[in-house]
């Protein structure tokens, strides 16, 4: 008898919406050369096979929460959700409110240098490598700061 692996939690569809009895959300801060961003309130949430699929790291509504939900606890990081966020690995989509109104825009990653970073008791720390950052919890905040090149 052969046992395949399990897919990876980031590539796993859930059953439903606040189904699941794990449940953090922490904070992601976007900066756009100085300028704060928002995230979209559809981050996570794509069509797969004609069904909509609901990606365990995923956004309920505009802003800067995350939301991580899973049938048991699960370490996820800033790593993971970028693998996420950003699935083709080219373009992020930001919102911008600096008019009051809310406009999406698509950012091509290429076009920016990007630092990454979390809060910690002695302010924010740079995050070197995405798949060594500090795991997800309720109380992570996370900052991506996109300059242009």
């Amino acid at each position: 008898m052969h046992f395949l692996p399990a897919p990876s939690p980031i590539n796993v569809c859930l059953k439903g919406h606040n189904l699941d009895t794990f449940n953090v959300h922490p904070r992601i801060q976007i900066e756009v050369d100085g300028k704060n961003k928002l995230l979209p309130g559809n981050v996570g949430i794509e069509k797969k096979n004609g069904r909509e699929c609901m990606h365990v790291i995923h956004t309920d509504e505009i802003g800067n929460v995350l939301h991580i939900q899973f049938v048991r606890p699960i370490r996820l990081t800033l790593g993971d959700f970028m693998k996420i966020y950003s699935a083709n690995n080219k373009t992020i989509t930001v919102v911008d409110n600096s008019t009051g109104s809310f406009t999406n825009q698509t950012l091509y990653l290429k076009d920016f240098k990007i630092n990454y970073s979390y809060f910690s008791g002695n302010g924010f720390l740079p995050i070197l490598n995405l798949t060594q950052s500090p795991p997800f919890t309720d109380n992570f905040v996370g900052k991506i700061n996109l300059y242009s090149k």
